[in-house]
């Protein structure tokens, strides 16, 4: 399979470049529990010709949340979180609005899944020069207001400017545990509880206790990384060269990486070449297998039915399990697979915002190869 999709990718992956008007694309195949491929098309700079490498630095955008699932699962083993406690219980800095439902019944493990029925399904970041607001200002809604650049970058979403979109509380807006709704600000009460418990920043306790520990040397969730001298440049779906919009919400969306450090993450939710357990000894085989197991349906596409699990997307091909993650922020598309049964994987990493078709068609002719 290695081979076979690894020349299929050379031969096609520049011609679809050209014709989708997208910069360039980093990828990684996993065989065997590890790396096959690394490596990238196109480039990640239209106006330096800058090559895009295995080591070149994206923003993974909501890939980020299946790496913080991770931390919850460290404080969980660690003795210091009830993954069905009421989560208030460890929160002092904020707390969930009153609503006419039960915030008893909001708990770690169902904002993991999205079924905790908390709102705000994604944020859209800031430009580098606005202000960054506080997990506490982001979960209140009191983010400053728009001015001239958060104009402008509504207008390179094209959209027109929202003002209210983030100005309202994360709020519990439905029945806890009855059903999946994506929720980027349940995962910033998530990144809040990690920070409540620790006593450390949520970047800090993610790099001691989750990327250091697996070695992904070249991930962080510190905006301050998008100065690495090798990161893509985003574009929007004009091909407009875009500034780095920074997510404030990081366990949401914030983590920047490279494609190698992406797989070196896939692998280790699967066994490794060596028989490796899952988790390899940074969290348990137990964690790894509560956090790849479905919790509940949440949509078809395109015949697929897709089951939310905590962190992650769980879908079948061919009766084989398939876990998953996508992300996207604003001129970066982002998506994350593996089959733990067959050791296998694909990570890509695109800077546009057109990149969704690509991605798509390389997962289709991968499994198609697998």
């Amino acid at each position: 399979m290695p081979e076979n999709f690894t020349q299929w990718m050379q031969e096609h992956v520049p011609t679809l470049l050209e014709d989708l008007h997208i910069p360039g694309v980093a990828i990684a195949t996993i065989d065997g529990g590890k790396a096959s491929f690394l490596g990238g098309f196109g480039v990640a700079d239209l106006e330096q010709n800058r090559p895009v490498t295995a080591g070149t630095q994206f923003q993974l955008a909501s890939i980020s949340k299946s790496v913080t699932s991770w931390g919850i699962m460290k404080l969980v083993e660690q003795g210091r979180l009830d993954l069905d406690a009421p989560v208030e219980n460890y929160l002092h800095r904020w707390r969930l609005p009153p609503s006419e439902f039960d915030h008893s019944l909001v708990t770690a493990r169902r904002l993991l899944s999205h079924m905790a029925g908390t709102s705000l399904p994604g944020f859209k970041g800031y430009h580098p020069r606005f202000p960054e607001p506080t997990l506490e200002q982001i979960l209140q809604g009191d983010v400053p207001p728009l001015d001239e650049i958060q104009i402008q970058y509504a207008k390179d979403w094209n959209e027109e400017p929202d003002i209210d979109r983030e100005r309202v509380p994360v709020c519990v807006m439905y029945p806890p545990g009855e059903q999946t709704i994506y929720s980027g600000g349940g995962f910033t009460i998530l990144e809040l509880l990690i920070e409540e418990i620790s006593g450390l920043s949520f970047s800090e306790f993610m790099q001691r206790e989750i990327l250091s520990p697996l070695g992904m040397s070249s991930s962080s969730f510190v905006y301050a990384q998008n100065t690495h001298p090798d990161f893509a440049t985003p574009y929007n779906e004009q091909g407009k060269a875009l500034p780095r919009y920074r997510l404030a919400a990081r366990a949401a969306g914030g983590l920047n990486s490279n494609v190698e450090d992406l797989a070196r993450f896939a692998c280790a939710e699967m066994t490794g070449p060596d028989d490796e357990p899952p988790g390899r000894g940074v969290i348990s085989v137990e964690s790894i297998d509560f956090l790849t197991t479905p919790v509940m349906y949440s949509e078809t596409v395109e015949g697929l039915e897709f089951y939310a699990a905590p962190g992650h997307y769980i879908f079948e091909i061919d009766g084989t399990t398939c876990v998953h993650h996508t992300g996207g922020n604003i001129g970066w598309r982002t998506v994350y697979a593996t089959l733990p049964e067959a050791r296998a994987g694909i990570c890509v990493l695109i800077n546009s915002s057109l990149g969704n078709d690509l991605w798509m068609q390389l997962m289709k002719i991968w499994a198609e190869q697998l």
